[in-house]
């Protein structure tokens, strides 16, 4: 008798000890830097956005970082100097060339921020299509992008992808590691956030951005794509992914080719 005092004594400890709220402090870091931009092969505004981070329990309203100098160089001697146009908006209107390196350099607050990026041959972006993939007897639309890969270089590509206007949260990022010089087809995976999802619906207008991009920013992207998994047990844990930017500071600066195509969904 007294064992079994004993057990259910122990027992009922168990049971209440899995109640405990546990709480967890997140210390709120000190602001950073961040800085994000793009030299394109499309005439146009290429734009150098400045701003700082927030804490974690804040808003993602990310201030904007005005009064910097901004400039780019090329390996081809030429250089750029880009102006305020809105607040942590620094733009100028040109057009990158591939095969050029392009070094960004921006003075915020005092410190030199430097960044360097190559900009890679466009990789034609053939077409995109329309796949039907099953998940449990469910049967869902899905984007798929053909590449035509070309063989002998490595190549890294980063898309972005519009559902009626609105772009995908959603990171895709490929290389051609395992399938150098083949055609590729890369699907591009789309859930609305809402419970009754359905994916990409009859009618709906999509439009698909590639990027071709350095080994540096494919790293970037990648690591974003790592922690951006759904459901349990998907993901990484959350991590600033690696810049290519100096002194500290968070974000990138990538010169890459550009590429759009659109379709509706049948």
């Amino acid at each position: 008798m007294k064992k079994l005092i004993i057990l259910c004594s122990l027992a009922c400890l168990l049971f209440t000890s899995c109640k405990k709220i546990i709480e967890i402090d997140t210390n709120n870091a000190e602001p950073q830097l961040v800085i994000e931009g793009v030299i394109t092969n499309q005439i146009g505004d290429q734009v150098i956005k400045i701003s700082k981070s927030v804490s974690y329990d804040d808003q993602s309203i990310f201030p904007a970082v005005s009064g910097a100098t901004v400039s780019v160089s090329d390996s081809r001697g030429n250089n750029y100097n880009f102006t305020e146009n809105a607040a942590g908006v620094y733009a100028l209107r040109m057009r990158g060339i591939a095969g050029v390196t392009y070094t960004m350099k921006a003075v915020v607050e005092g410190k030199t921020y430097t960044a360097i990026s190559k900009m890679p041959t466009a990789v034609r972006l053939d077409s995109i299509g329309v796949v039907v993939n099953t998940f449990f007897n469910n049967e869902r639309k899905t984007i798929a992008a053909y590449v035509l890969d070309p063989a002998g270089e490595a190549n890294y590509y980063h898309f972005n992808m519009y559902v009626n206007d609105l772009q995908s949260d959603r990171v895709y990022v490929n290389n051609d590691r395992l399938t150098n010089g083949n055609n590729l087809r890369l699907q591009l995976f789309y859930s609305k956030n809402d419970d009754d999802d359905e994916g990409l619906l009859t009618g709906d207008k999509v439009a698909v951005d590639m990027h071709c991009i350095d080994a540096n920013i494919f790293n970037y992207w990648y690591a974003l794509s790592q922690q951006s998994g759904r459901g349990p047990n998907q993901g990484t844990t959350p991590a600033n992914p690696t810049s290519n930017i100096s002194n500290g500071a968070l974000g990138y600066f990538s010169a890459q080719t550009n590429q759009r195509l659109s379709i509706v969904v049948p």
